[in-house]
């Protein structure tokens, strides 16, 4: 289905071995500059050797990107800027990704971005449980939420604060103890298979829905296992008729190396305080992301 790739900006997937037999996008040096956030004056620059890359790789059919820590999600949009037909988005993340408006392009703003383009037809985010209902919620693009532009699905309960009584959601867990099972996934989906099924879907998965145990992230971890997340994936693109626009993969960890006063106060200011054992991180993530890959392409390395 897929032709995986690794985007390398922070070696982040230096050390997985299943990651190492993969092409890459080496793009290291623009790591620092554009980490959490950045303008979008420097955006518009990275996203020239981001296209050279991704062109040298050669190839047809649609591409998976590891693309590191969920520090680099905002980069989600330039890869959704690339699909060249009009498309569905499905965001499988633990926080909203769509505060704003923001005079820079953050890792929790690109989705209200993603969401503006013209060949975006429904966004559908799922998974979500924190900085929804909290003061964040103030920063929602609630005009897209109103009219159905963007669908939410929570992991666990439905959003019920504020302007949430006005906009319906559905958790993915049929209960919050009752895991997700594709099937559930695919009632859910019902009001919009005939949508689903006219478009390829674009997927962009942060590995924070997922526990610590499954994704060892930079930022705080979800409650969606494993199982639960590659059963959504299953529903969409069953629903989408496996018609698949591309998908990225975020949320490994790596040491926050950032370059400006900017990066570094937001690396203080938001990234949550932990301490990482090194060696359990890289075995946790290596396993979820071979079984990610195993699930979602046609070809990638059967060695862990």
């Amino acid at each position: 289905m897929l032709r995986p790739a690794v985007l390398n900006l922070d070696d982040a997937l230096a050390s997985q071995t299943i990651a190492r037999a993969l092409p890459a996008l080496p793009l290291r040096p623009w790591g620092p500059k554009i980490r959490m956030a950045c303008s979008f004056t420097r955006f518009e620059k990275f996203t020239e050797p981001l296209a050279r890359a991704v062109g040298d790789l050669g190839g047809s059919g649609p591409m998976l990107l590891l693309g590191g820590s969920g520090d680099f999600h905002h980069v989600s949009l330039a890869l959704c800027r690339r699909v060249a037909e009009p498309f569905n988005l499905l965001v499988v993340d633990k926080h909203p990704d769509w505060v704003g408006p923001l005079p820079l392009l953050h890792c929790g703003s690109w989705l209200r971005h993603a969401a503006a383009l013209e060949r975006v037809g429904r966004v559908f985010h799922v998974g979500g449980q924190l900085d929804f209902e909290n003061g964040f919620r103030h920063a929602a693009p609630w005009s897209m939420l109103q009219r159905g532009k963007i669908v939410v699905f929570p992991a666990v309960r439905p959003f019920v604060r504020g302007k949430w009584r006005k906009v319906p959601t559905k958790a993915v867990r049929p209960s919050p103890q009752a895991p997700v099972t594709r099937q559930f996934m695919l009632e859910l989906l019902e009001p919009w298979r005939e949508e689903l099924s006219a478009r390829p879907v674009y997927i962009s998965l942060d590995k924070d829905v997922m526990p610590a145990s499954q994704a060892a992230v930079n930022w705080d971890s979800g409650v969606l296992d494993l199982a639960e997340v590659i059963a959504i994936l299953d529903a969409f693109i069953q629903a989408s008729g496996n018609h698949l626009a591309g998908m990225d993969i975020f949320g490994d960890y790596s040491h926050c190396r950032t370059q400006g006063l900017l990066r570094r106060l937001l690396d203080w200011s938001e990234h949550p305080r932990q301490d990482s054992d090194a060696a359990a991180a890289l075995a946790v993530n290596t396993t979820t992301n071979k079984c990610l890959l195993n699930r979602l392409c046609d070809e990638c390395p059967r060695k862990s």
